[in-house]
């Protein structure tokens, strides 16, 4: 069984493989996309236990992609975790104002990632078990 499962949206192809693969050796079940419109109309049919997103993406971006999910009475606990390269405390408050519940500053650490990802999966209680 794995610990939970994971939707990746970002739309630059090498870091979306590198923190899929990072995240199934954790024991995570991950789908990733490339764009949000496929993501969002995964995430409303599989219902997974956590979406972690990048904020500017062509089509859609991950804010608006969030504001979205989080529209819908039966997401609106989905725990989101935006990750951008956008440091204004601007873009933040943003993010938290459209329901995201965690926000991470690009670049960030692997372990660091693992470690928020555990957390906010924890503080939600949507951990199935423990990450190594």
């Amino acid at each position: 069984m794995s610990l939970a499962k994971l939707v990746i949206v970002d739309d630059e192809e090498d870091l979306l493989e590198l923190l899929a693969y990072n995240f199934q050796r954790k024991g995570y079940e991950v789908v990733s996309f490339n764009r949000a419109l496929p993501a969002m109309d995964h995430i409303r049919k599989e219902r997974p236990d956590l979406v972690l997103c990048d904020w500017m993406m062509p089509e859609m971006d991950g804010l608006s992609l969030c504001k979205r999910l989080k529209g819908s009475i039966d997401m609106a606990d989905l725990p989101f975790i935006m990750f951008t390269c956008r440091t204004e405390s601007l873009a933040e408050r943003q993010a938290l104002a459209a329901g995201v519940t965690d926000f991470i500053t690009k670049p960030i650490g692997m372990t660091e990632l693992l470690d928020r990802v555990n957390q906010v999966l924890t503080d939600q209680g949507r951990m199935r078990g423990r990450a190594s």
